[in-house]
């Protein structure tokens, strides 16, 4: 199941809005090679954004003058979406709901639906509904074959050491290619690699390890977490990075 609202609420804060570098090359990347498999996102066209978060699909996409309808259940994530989204005078193109997907009522089909690095999307029911949510076009966007955090690794490690970590979350892109299959839609996938790196202050780095172990429902030791803190540590500051592999799938509903 998903990580509860509180942990999005807390995430909030730190997680990357619309136009962070590292954040923004990937979104740009996902729309340009999308276009080229005929995703329009035409001026008007209706679009969901599943589990929008701070808005780094649907600001980008509301600046194409797409009509974007935002869905997340974190207050905290919506609001920053719609501060940028207001910074940016976009904020009349996105109309944003706090809610989970499992609950959420489509009131129609969308022209668009679009899912990225959600985990609102987490088993065969909330695969179909996000199919079934838009008439023509749908973009879903998950972790790939791996995600590398040498930090993550060893903090998992520390707490559980015979235990087997998945980085890459429980949906794949199969799961979705597969039920595209039952349903007769066309599809195309493409694989990509990204980076970050993002740097703490020792204090938001221990927080930022709390919130890897808690969404793993893991009881912090923080002696444990600030051992492994001491030897990152450089000129009062810690840099952790990430490398991972990401999956795009496409597709198309024939006409009826």
């Amino acid at each position: 199941m998903p990580p509860k609202k509180q942990f999005w609420d807390t995430l909030a804060k730190r997680y990357p809005h619309f136009n962070t570098p590292s954040m923004s090359k990937d979104v740009q990347e996902i729309l340009a090679w999308t276009k080229e498999q005929g995703i329009a996102y035409e001026p008007q066209s209706t679009l969901l954004d599943i589990g929008s978060g701070t808005g780094t699909f649907s600001i980008p996409l509301a600046l194409l003058h797409v009509k974007v309808t935002a869905i997340d259940p974190s207050a905290n994530m919506l609001a920053i979406l719609e501060e940028d989204a207001r910074n940016e005078g976009v904020i009349e193109r996105i109309k944003t709901h706090q809610s989970d997907w499992d609950t959420f009522d489509v009131p129609r089909p969308y022209d668009i639906v679009l899912a990225s690095m959600t985990p609102a999307i987490h088993d065969t029911f909330t695969i179909d509904k996000m199919i079934d949510a838009s008439s023509k076009q749908g973009v879903f966007v998950s972790w790939g074959s791996y995600r590398l955090n040498p930090f993550v690794d060893a903090l998992l490690q520390a707490h559980r050491p015979n235990e087997l970590f998945s980085q890459t979350g429980s949906i794949k892109a199969q799961d979705v290619m597969a039920r595209l299959d039952t349903k007769n839609c066309s599809y195309s996938s493409k694989c990509f690699e990204t980076q970050w790196s993002d740097v703490y202050s020792f204090e938001e780095a221990k927080e930022y390890a709390k919130e890897q172990l808690e969404r793993r429902s893991i009881v912090p030791d923080f002696a444990r977490i600030e051992k492994l803190l001491q030897e990152l540590v450089s000129d009062e500051r810690i840099e952790i990075s990430t490398k991972a592999e990401k999956v795009i799938v496409v597709w198309q509903h024939k006409p009826r």
